[in-house]
């Protein structure tokens, strides 16, 4: 992979801002939302990919995902930004 960053166009749609709308609510940028979420596709790829390889090319008819892939994970508080 290259180290230069590369700018990156996508057409959003409202549907898309809804979605980017709920990542962000947890605090991630849109950028980050849109990061995460292509990472976790890929990596779902990826797992499918896997099994074809030893079972003729042929991917699993159901795929699943770990759920606690969906959350990443929030960075710790001390509460002192609530004055606890």
């Amino acid at each position: 992979m290259s180290s230069k960053p590369r700018a990156l166009s996508v057409r959003t749609t409202d549907e898309l801002l809804e979605d980017l709308a709920v990542l962000q609510g947890s605090g991630m940028t849109a950028s980050d939302a849109v990061r995460f979420a292509v990472r976790l596709l890929a990596q779902a790829h990826r797992y499918a990919d896997h099994p074809a390889q030893t079972h003729g090319g042929q991917r699993p008819a159901v795929l699943s995902i770990r759920t606690r892939d969906l959350f990443p994970v929030a960075p710790v508080s001390d509460g002192a930004e609530k004055g606890v």
